[in-house]
């Protein structure tokens, strides 16, 4: 699937919150990919988190804390 295509339309349904990242050393996805996405929802106006992990290959994740975290952001959570 393509998010250019939806995001393109405008489509009233999608998330409004983008939590992206990818490895700079990532040999199946460009990097301009995530870039394009990341531009484009920033541009509609979507809350985007968007980072590059240095040095690091596809399917990467040095930083699942902070994306736990970014969720509690986005929901509204608190600890009780």
């Amino acid at each position: 699937m393509n998010p250019m295509y939806h995001l393109g339309k405008k489509n009233p349904g999608r998330s409004r919150h983008w939590w992206i990242r990818l490895g700079t050393k990532d040999s199946d996805t460009s990097l301009t990919v995530s870039a394009n996405i990341a531009a484009a929802a920033a541009g509609l106006g979507d809350d985007v988190n968007h980072f590059y992990y240095w040095d690091e290959g596809h399917g990467a994740n040095t930083d699942p804390g902070d994306f736990i975290t970014w969720i509690a952001k986005v929901t509204g959570y608190k600890k009780r």
